[in-house]
């Protein structure tokens, strides 16, 4: 899916390139799952000729996901002197290692995403790494990156609080939904389905997100309007319904509330 850049996007990523203080260049990009935060990140790093550097985040990461891991195979294998191992061989490189490596050749964008899902401990040590862009290794070595090649964009989704340390140290980024039309025209533009069937769509995933209890991406949208055409009744478009927009009974009767039958107008929609 292309990536649609909004003017707040716009403004987050001058922000990020102009920002000139002392350490990384990063950014914290929040919203809801589906509005594109992950695709910024990508979409940024294709805009300045580099690579990325990714990481998802779950509730086991640890300093060694992050930093440095050591391979205790190589560590055996260098402390009994087999022939072309080398001390280098004895790690192997986290995230942000592999971003400080790449910086010192070329641009690179790296990539945190979803925090909020790892421990509290982990953003003191992101804290640590985006005052001085050094990893540390086991053994006392030291990587520095080239800051003016390296940037970091973490992302949340709002499980947990991030740390306030961290908060200050970044770019603070609430990314929205699209516009309403812009998301219908995607919708249209990535699946052929008629204007009327992509508005009503948005218009219920809109619902929802005011007043349900999920929140249906764009992604989502899209998948629904690539398989109505696979409905052979009302009753159908209803499971595709359910299976696509709704987590569960009370996003259900959002869309009642809109429309007695969402199900059906959408199916006469369709057949229209």
């Amino acid at each position: 899916m292309t990536y649609h850049l909004r003017p707040s996007d716009s403004l987050f990523l001058r922000v990020l390139t102009a920002r000139d203080g002392g350490g990384v260049r990063a950014g914290l990009i929040s919203g809801a799952p589906g509005v594109g935060k992950t695709a910024l990140g990508r979409y940024f790093a294709d805009r300045l000729g580099g690579g990325v550097e990714y990481y998802l985040c779950h509730h086991w990461t640890s300093d060694e996901d992050l930093y440095v891991r050591i391979d205790p195979a190589r560590v055996a294998a260098l402390a009994g002197g087999i022939e072309g191992v080398e001390m280098e061989d004895a790690y192997r490189a986290g995230v942000l290692l592999r971003a400080v490596n790449k910086s010192r050749i070329q641009p690179v964008v790296c990539l945190i995403d979803e925090l909020d899902k790892a421990p509290e401990r982990v953003d003191a040590l992101l804290l640590e790494f985006l005052q001085t862009g050094r990893v540390y290794g086991a053994f006392g070595e030291v990587w520095q990156a080239n800051l003016e090649n390296l940037f970091v964009i973490i992302t949340d989704n709002g499980i947990r609080p991030i740390a306030e340390p961290l908060l200050r140290r970044v770019f603070r980024y609430h990314m929205p939904y699209l516009p309403p039309n812009i998301e219908a025209d995607i919708i249209r533009k990535q699946t052929g389905a008629g204007a009327g069937v992509c508005r009503l769509i948005v218009q219920m995933m809109t619902a929802i997100r005011q007043n349900g209890q999920s929140s249906p991406s764009l992604q989502e949208g899209v998948r629904l309007a690539e398989s109505l055409p696979l409905a052979h009744s009302s009753e159908e478009v209803e499971l595709l319904l359910r299976g696509w927009l709704c987590k569960g009974d009370a996003d259900w009767e959002v869309l009642v509330e809109m429309c007695d039958q969402p199900h059906a107008v959408l199916w006469g929609e369709m057949r229209r």
